[in-house]
């Protein structure tokens, strides 16, 4: 019963924590509900691993260990991330939206390869879903930092211009 709990609270928490990270890139605003909301992510993951371990098979137990490590390590990117986070007036540096954007993709791939899990689907699918929204999430990150750091009245082109030959 406490796993089921530990579980739900954890998969709440990562939604949470999934929207309130999206909303932050762009001007901080609910940092601290998503700084918060990642943190009990990882303590509601590292509980559900502790109350689960003697249930665990060894392969399983480094698995879970893993996540909980990576998810430490969100913590981590989203501390360093809120020292240089902007207010409502600036505009967010890269390095913040590296950051924050770290965390955004990896909660969005977490829920993309638990989905397929859940639903059954083979290795080679679980794994082709979190390596593809690894490398999207890239790309969706660059084209973030250029559309956001970029001041109100510039408009950034949506592909760069071609030259054309004289």
């Amino acid at each position: 019963m406490w796993h089921t709990i530990l579980i739900g609270g954890h998969a709440v928490t990562g939604v949470v924590a999934l929207v309130a990270g999206l909303v932050t890139m762009r001007r901080g605003q609910v940092f601290d509900v998503y700084l918060g909301a990642l943190a009990g992510m990882t303590l509601f993951l590292a509980l559900a691993v502790g109350v689960g371990w003697s249930d665990l098979e060894t392969g399983a137990r480094v698995l879970f260990t893993a996540f909980a490590g990576l998810a430490g390590f969100m913590v981590v990117q989203a501390l360093r991330a809120r020292r240089i986070r902007p207010d409502r007036t600036t505009r967010p540096v890269p390095r913040y939206l590296d950051d924050v954007g770290f965390t955004v993709v990896a909660l969005f791939d977490g829920f993309a390869v638990i989905a397929v899990l859940d639903a059954g689907g083979p290795g080679w699918l679980l794994v082709g879903t979190g390596v593809a929204i690894a490398i999207a999430g890239h790309f969706a990150l660059r084209w973030a930092k250029r559309v956001l750091t970029q001041p109100e009245n510039v408009k950034v082109p949506l592909e760069p211009a071609k030259s054309v030959p004289s």
